[in-house]
């Protein structure tokens, strides 16, 4: 790999590697000849266990539009460590549209419900609108018999790590 990769230049070193070594486990990198031209950061939240929370996906430009964001996340939800998973759960920017495209098609390719609700809170003047969707794909492909009922029970039931998003739903 390079020693120099621009495919993660938001983050810093410091951030990559800690997210490389604490969730390597529910994370997956993709190479080309020795080049990273992939990335998915992911990571089980310690209140949420059965949830992956998908911190970044990240594609080099050259690879975009050839499917290797999707299938970084099918090979993801298909590691041992990720079987106990029953939903995926991800942050997107209002204004995503390749975020919102990607895990649209990962949740009709795996049959899943795709939920969202805001992640920042709404005041009724709008001074403060949203800028951030968490979305919720259930059930994944390795719980298909989990019943799922209420896409939004386990939301209103557990402490969100998200509170403004836990009062929106009561």
């Amino acid at each position: 790999m390079n020693a120099r990769n621009d495919l993660l230049f938001d983050n810093s070193v410091q951030c990559t590697l800690l997210q490389c070594g604490h969730f390597a486990k529910t994370s997956a990198a993709a190479f080309d000849d020795g080049d990273l031209v992939g990335f998915v950061s992911a990571y089980c939240p310690p209140s949420e266990p059965h949830t992956l929370f998908v911190w970044q996906v990240v594609v080099a430009p050259q690879w975009r539009e050839h499917g290797l964001g999707k299938r970084m996340l099918h090979w993801l939800v298909e590691q041992a460590d990720c079987l106990h998973c029953t939903r995926m759960v991800t942050a997107i920017a209002i204004k995503n549209t390749v975020s919102w495209s990607l895990f649209d098609s990962f949740a009709r390719d795996i049959g899943a419900l795709p939920v969202k609700s805001f992640v920042t809170p709404l005041d009724r003047d709008q001074q403060n609108a949203p800028k951030e969707y968490l979305l919720r794909i259930a059930p994944l492909p390795n719980c298909p018999d989990v019943f799922m009922g209420d896409p939004l029970d386990d939301l209103r039931a557990g402490h969100s790590h998200i509170p403004a998003m836990r009062r929106w739903l009561d």
